[in-house]
């Protein structure tokens, strides 16, 4: 009996949970917008954040469960849109731009503690597309 009690204490312990802090920062003269979509729908839970040109930031902190915790948990986002200027865009989702993708971790300098950030560079600028008729 007590065997079994031990067992069952022992083997339910529960997951451990991590937490990290996501920040995107707006290095351009030009300002920003940020897009979060779930399933090619606009994500309810986030609204669209305006950065200001040159040090805008966006900060987010999330929790999941195991010894990660990714952008795309933090955002709740498959894909996310960045437009300069109300004028041009560069799509974002789990795999690509390659190098520089807001939902893949290994593209945030990592700040320790749980800290990630994101620089929006002129690289980013430079990868977008022009909206036909403005990026609303």
């Amino acid at each position: 009996m007590i065997a079994l009690l031990l067992f069952v204490f022992v083997g339910c312990t529960p997951e451990q949970s991590t937490i990290a802090e996501y920040t995107i920062e707006n290095t351009l003269n030009t300002p920003i917008t940020l897009r979060f979509f779930r399933n090619g729908l606009p994500n309810a839970e986030i609204a669209p954040v305006s950065l200001k040109s040159s040090g805008g930031t966006y900060k987010k902190a999330g929790e999941s469960l195991g010894s990660f915790t990714s952008p795309f948990d933090v955002f709740n986002a498959d894909s996310i849109l960045i437009i300069f200027n109300g004028e041009r865009a560069q799509g974002h989702n789990l795999f690509e731009p390659a190098g520089m993708c807001l939902l893949n971790q290994e593209d945030y300098e990592n700040r320790g503690d749980g800290k990630f950030l994101y620089r929006v560079k002129q690289a980013n600028l430079d990868a977008s597309i022009l909206c036909e008729n403005g990026c609303n």
